[in-house]
């Protein structure tokens, strides 16, 4: 197999990718838009559903639900486009001897660059709003990051099995169904404490029937919610919520980071395999 370099790949991702997002459409009459009327359908339908309810509650709620569902959006289709890759670039894949992780990462940055288009739209909002812009979304980019490599290290590791067991897309799909629920997408949510003390609250607050147990804590820690929550202070509630210290930015990066090897070591060790298994 050709050793190709860094630059090489890196090369290879923005050209592909690029490519991927401009093709992804062609030949269809709305084109570009499909990708936009999912989140949009499904935030105008929860929008109705719920702001009787919480509009009072959550300040500029419109925005909050719309960040929310395309955050989640380009988590579930990064993580399940990862999955169906392999079956689209099957030839590719069968006789053609390259680094197998290249179409992680190409799916990573053709649905980033998708999550962008989406960010304008919210940015669009925002201004419509009179909502206004702050300083503080310098912090935005990275959080994309930590958004961007979290959805690609579940990926891998999910495309890693998927070939060998063909049921991962279907469990996945309904994982993802639950999962929607259990992420502050439709509802409040705010860490009342710097997250390093949360933690260090753990025990006590599983033992709080206030909490309601493990779907709490889940509730509370898991990546997810933390990229939106992060992701909402440093757009829409600076002055409520504060900004992210570097401590807590530094301990999230390094957690997604950790995620990402992870999911690079499971995808790496099982690509051989993936021949055989077509």
């Amino acid at each position: 197999m050709h050793h190709y370099t860094l630059r090489q790949m890196l090369r290879i991702v923005w050209i592909v990718g690029w490519s991927d997002f401009f093709l992804k459409y062609r030949g269809s009459v709305l084109g570009y838009v499909w990708s936009l009327l999912a989140p949009l359908a499904k935030f105008l339908v929860i929008y109705y559903v719920f702001r009787p309810f919480v509009s009072d509650t959550i300040p500029y709620y419109s925005l909050y639900l719309f960040l929310g569902i395309i955050v989640w959006e380009h988590f579930t289709v990064t993580t399940t486009h990862c999955m169906t890759v392999l079956h689209e670039k099957a030839a590719f894949v069968q006789k053609l001897p390259f680094p197998r992780i290249l179409l992680m990462l190409i799916v990573g940055w053709t649905n980033l660059i998708i999550f962008l288009t989406h960010l304008l739209i919210f940015v669009v909002f925002v201004l419509v709003t009179g909502k206004g812009f702050s300083g503080h979304w310098i912090y935005v980019p990275l959080i994309m990051l930590h958004m961007t490599i979290f959805a690609v290290g579940i990926g891998m590791i999910l495309s890693a099995y998927c070939l060998k067991y063909r049921d991962i897309p279907h469990l996945w799909s309904i994982a993802t169904q639950v999962l929607f629920w259990l992420t502050p997408i439709t509802y409040a949510y705010s860490l009342d404490v710097p997250i390093l003390q949360t933690v260090r609250r753990l025990p006590e607050m599983i033992h709080d029937p206030a909490f309601h147990t493990l779907f709490g804590v889940f509730v509370q820690f898991q990546p997810l919610s933390l990229i939106m929550y992060d992701l909402r202070r440093v757009t829409l509630y600076p002055k409520e919520l504060g900004t992210p210290s570097w401590e807590h930015l530094f301990g999230m990066t390094a957690v997604f980071i950790l995620i990402f090897c992870i999911g690079v070591v499971i995808f790496q060790k099982r690509s051989r395999h993936f021949v055989q298994e077509y």
